[in-house]
């Protein structure tokens, strides 16, 4: 029987009494752990010192493929929420807590002495949307310490895994349309006897285009609006021969 791969990791971060070198320290050790791809399915649960609290900006709302990732039901911000917010959208993984609405009773997992204050500073941290069914605390499990237990139900494809490693194997090559358009416009017609041989060169042309686009769709970044802008204009330049 198929069974889906996952890791679980658990962590325990640094308060804010900790040097910043620190935190970022523990930080870079949660990417490579997302980073690693011997496994479909990632959670990364513990004690972050963070609070999250809701959604304030269309960054937060989606990451990338416009996965989810900070819920609408979060309680309040600290500042380790914000840089867990940040390791959040890094990794384009999602924060567990915030996605079910639940009342304060079940969302908070650290209680002051003397009960005066409760936050929740115990978050769970996944990769695959759908994956995450419920997230709550267990109100009456004594642990013997101030945090309660925090719980977590998950529901693993195997199908599903499979269905995304074979997307990822059939992704089809794209091409940057603007680019392609600046190099086909770079054509400049060359006087020759014979018609046939000159549309040859064109084709050739137009071919040699598209791989160009193609190719440097991966460098597209680098390419800042201005620069692709002035790529059109030398283009457009040479087709009407003002150059």
């Amino acid at each position: 029987m198929l069974r889906a791969s996952f890791d679980f990791f658990v962590a325990y971060a640094p308060t804010s009494n900790y040097d910043d070198d620190e935190v970022e320290a523990f930080y870079v050790e949660q990417e490579k752990f997302c980073k690693e791809d011997n496994t479909f399915y990632k959670v990364i649960v513990g004690n972050f010192n963070a609070k999250i609290g809701p959604r304030r900006s269309p960054e937060e709302l989606h990451i990338g493929t416009h996965e989810l990732h900070i819920g609408t039901h979060g309680l309040e911000w600290n500042e380790q929420g914000e840089r867990l917010s940040e390791f959040i959208m890094t990794t384009k993984t999602i924060h567990g807590n915030s996605q079910f609405q639940k009342p304060s009773s079940l969302r908070w997992t650290w209680e002051s002495p003397g009960g005066q204050f409760h936050n929740e500073i115990d978050h769970i941290i996944f990769n695959h949307k759908y994956c995450l069914t419920d997230v709550s605390v267990v109100p009456k499990f004594y642990t013997g310490s101030d945090p309660r237990l925090l719980r977590a139900r998950f529901r693993f494809s195997c199908q599903e895994e499979k269905a995304a490693k074979c997307k990822e194997r059939s992704s089809r090559t794209t091409i940057n349309w603007d680019l392609y358009t600046s190099l086909a416009g770079l054509w400049e017609d060359t006087v020759m006897d014979n018609i046939d041989e000159e549309y040859d060169h064109f084709v050739h042309h137009l071919h040699d285009s598209a791989k160009g686009a193609e190719s440097l769709k991966t460098t597209k970044r680098r390419l800042s609006p201005k620069t692709l802008e002035l790529i059109r204009q030398h283009g457009a330049a040479r087709a009407s021969g003002n150059y």
